[in-house]
């Protein structure tokens, strides 16, 4: 099912195609001055969420793409978010999912898991941080959300040496699965709930009926990746 889900996306169109492509690049990351702020309300109007900066934390202008490891093979295409006292960044997908099949995000978690630990010999509840409901609905008006910490991380992303990693997932049914990828440095990792703190709110599923539109989603997906190419 995971595999039908996924060619059910990446067969729309070549363009879609051609991003899937682009972020196998490892750690590549282009310019996005005045693109994210723009693309962040394009997916809270598509989307029917809101889709925040998180709080003090500041818009560094970029687009990352994320891998769990650089055997992995497909990646991430993230917008890119830094705390004032630079121990901390957290990156949002650009482009939410929003599959059929309800077992998506743990699937896909058993699958980065796979190949950060280079096995498949391990119980993902092991891994896995799970917000209670009442949390959950609290922070986010989301039905669940997963945390695991990428194992033996060691990033150099600018300034500051990252060397921890956690992945977050937001779901809700009928809704798009939200993801991020949070950095810490080693004074950051000691003040990682408070950071997590910073995007409550900020993420938001909204109420009411939400059905994807297609189309729009798809015109915009290839008008915000062109707009993003075309200034580097």
């Amino acid at each position: 099912m995971f595999t039908k889900t996924v060619f059910y996306y990446l067969r729309k169109s070549s363009f879609i195609v051609g991003l899937f492509l682009y972020t196998l690049v490892d750690g590549a990351t282009l310019s996005a001055q005045y693109a994210v702020s723009d693309g962040l309300d394009s997916i809270e109007a598509i989307f029917h969420i809101k889709y925040e900066i998180p709080k003090d934390f500041k818009d560094l202008n970029t687009v990352q793409s994320w891998k769990p490891n650089k055997s992995s093979p497909g990646g991430t295409f993230c917008y890119v978010f830094e705390s004032k006292d630079k121990q901390c960044r957290v990156l949002y997908n650009v482009f939410p999912a929003y599959p059929e099949c309800t077992c998506y995000t743990r699937d896909k978690i058993y699958r980065e898991l796979k190949s950060v630990l280079d096995t498949d010999d391990f119980i993902l509840n092991d891994y896995l941080h799970i917000l209670s409901v009442n949390e959950a609905q609290a922070r986010f008006n989301a039905d669940s959300v997963f945390f695991y910490n990428v194992p033996t991380v060691a990033f150099n992303m600018g300034a500051e040496i990252f060397t921890h990693c956690t992945r977050m997932f937001i779901t809700k049914p009928n809704k798009p699965v939200l993801d991020f990828v949070w950095y810490f440095t080693d004074e950051g990792k000691k003040k990682e709930k408070k950071y997590l703190q910073k995007i409550s709110k900020r993420i938001w599923y909204n109420d009411g009926d939400w059905n994807v539109d297609d189309r729009r989603w798809e015109e915009w997906m290839k008008k915000h990746f062109e707009e993003l190419t075309n200034k580097n």
